[in-house]
């Protein structure tokens, strides 16, 4: 194998660098938007929107100040940024400047604060999430032939990834840890600011060292593994496949038994640069996901088909 030049590690370099510099650049942004009170919280938001479009694939889209909503009829609260696929999910109902995504289309839900952390609202927030109910209902014209999405058991359902993105300063470790167990079950990343002069923010994930086989299931609506022996599952392969790999893919922690992974998000963190840390994470769990999801058109339209008829009996 070729070994990299100076020059060529001088790349990698410059871009681990750039990441600390934006991050610092954030910072200093929302610190001085926070000054003239009345930017703080569009100005948040829009900061956001910007780091994570460059980030995130260009098959995904990002839409601002959304309500997301299921073929039961449920709504979800008002999500501050929304990430989802709108190429396989042509619905996005607009009601003026008010936009409704179906849940099966949405990877990413991101809830803005600055400096107030309300445990119980943001609880109800990440639970009016959950309660969506994706239906596995849809069909499409696959390689095999039609299939309908619970046909296919990798398909049949998932939830967006949690993210809440706050002005808050860590002060105090045990105020923070407080704040992210009685929030873990919440959110899947937190993002903060480090009390220091020359501030940075940081990124908490309270789930970092579960297995991307925990990740997996947990996202896609799985039964969970016994904890502790929760593993990546690689399929198709044989244990044969698996001799050699270690030495050629060290960054692999190949579980040869069981012919599976046992990576961890933590294995992906970059020291000292939490925003490209978070860029390796949040895409790393984004390919976990079953995205796109066959899109549920007759549950859907026998939502409105209800609620049609309903209305023109009361008529």
């Amino acid at each position: 194998m070729a070994t990299s030049s100076s020059k060529d590690k001088q790349v990698f370099e410059q871009i681990e660098k750039n990441y600390r510099y934006l991050n610092k650049t954030m910072v200093e942004e929302i610190n001085i938007a926070a000054v003239h009170g009345g930017l703080t919280g569009d100005y948040r938001e829009e900061m956001w929107i910007k780091f994570f479009r460059s980030i995130i694939p260009l098959k995904y889209s990002i839409a601002q100040g959304v309500l997301i909503i299921d073929s039961e009829k449920r709504v979800s609260r008002e999500v501050d940024i929304a990430i989802y696929d709108d190429q396989y999910t042509p619905y996005v109902f607009q009601y003026n400047t008010l936009k409704f995504i179906p849940i099966e289309a949405v990877v990413v839900a991101i809830e803005c604060k600055s400096t107030d952390v309300d445990e119980e609202a943001l609880i109800t927030w990440a639970d009016s999430i959950t309660q969506l109910e994706p239906k596995a209902s849809g069909i499409a014209r696959t390689l095999s032939g039609y299939s309908v999405g619970f046909t296919n058991p990798t398909q049949k359902k998932s939830r967006p990834i949690r993210i809440l993105a706050t002005n808050l300063t860590k002060v105090k470790d045990t105020t923070i840890q407080n704040h992210i167990t009685n929030l873990q079950g919440s959110f899947d990343f937190v993002i903060l600011k480090q009390p220091k002069e020359d501030t940075l923010f940081e990124v908490i994930v309270p789930n970092e060292n579960k297995s991307l086989g925990w990740w997996g299931d947990t996202l896609n609506g799985l039964p969970l593994q016994q904890e502790g022996e929760e593993i990546l599952k690689l399929h198709p392969t044989t244990p044969a496949l698996f001799e050699g790999m270690t030495k050629s893919h060290p960054e692999l922690k190949f579980n040869e038994e069981q012919v599976a992974l046992d990576n961890t998000l933590a294995d992906l963190r970059i020291p000292n640069n939490p925003l490209l840390t978070l860029n390796f994470q949040l895409n790393q769990l984004l390919m976990l996901i079953n995205n796109p999801m066959l899109f549920p058109h007759f549950a859907y339209a026998k939502a409105f088909q209800e609620v049609a008829l309903q209305t023109q009996s009361l008529n």
